[in-house]
């Protein structure tokens, strides 16, 4: 069964962004790949495999909540 991870402030079902993939660093230099689905937010990381919430993902999510990050959108 795939983990999701649901953030309290991102609606993800319909939200625009879904399908869009951001890759994030980690700490030892790999780059892990974060999804947004219609279910919530995905990364490949072991971490993420094994709790369902990473820190690749807050950062992805820190990103989409920071007010300013929508400027511009149409």
């Amino acid at each position: 069964m795939k983990k999701y991870y649901k953030h309290p402030e991102i609606n993800t079902k319909n939200h625009f962004l879904v399908a869009n993939t951001w890759s994030i660093e980690g700490s030892k230099g790999n780059e892990y790949s974060i999804e947004m689905h219609e279910k919530g937010f995905t990364c490949e990381c072991l971490g993420f495999t094994y709790n369902g919430k990473c820190k690749h993902v807050k950062e992805v999510t820190d990103l989409i909540t920071y007010e300013d990050y929508n400027i511009g959108v149409v």
